[in-house]
């Protein structure tokens, strides 16, 4: 089994969401075996989230022709059920930017 910070370490380094989810498969494997006390569930459930609304939000920011950054706010704050429906999540993130035009500088 890989120490914490390995497992850490390499989550931060997936290449893409498959990647990421295996990294999860195998951290759930380490929590039913025992590996992992609860400050490193946190930890992992931070960087898991961390490194999947990046992806998300690199992924909508292919199709809606916004600043990434903003995408990616909009992507972090978004309900967790619909994170892993891709049409569900670009309709919420483009009904959010719809009502925040004009609102924010930078949006178009």
């Amino acid at each position: 089994m890989k120490t914490f910070k390995n497992l850490i370490d390499e989550t931060l380094q997936v290449e893409d969401l498959d990647e990421l989810e295996a990294a999860a498969d195998l951290f759930q494997f380490g929590i039913e075996k025992g590996y992992y006390n609860k400050k490193q569930v946190d930890e992992f459930n931070t960087t898991y989230w961390k490194v999947k609304n990046k992806y998300l939000a690199y992924d909508i920011s292919k199709t809606i022709k916004v600043n990434t950054l903003d995408i990616l706010t909009i992507v972090s704050k978004a309900p967790t059920n619909i994170k892993n429906d891709e049409a569900e999540l670009l309709n919420y993130v483009n009904g959010r930017i719809k009502a925040l035009k004009g609102k924010l500088t930078g949006l178009k």
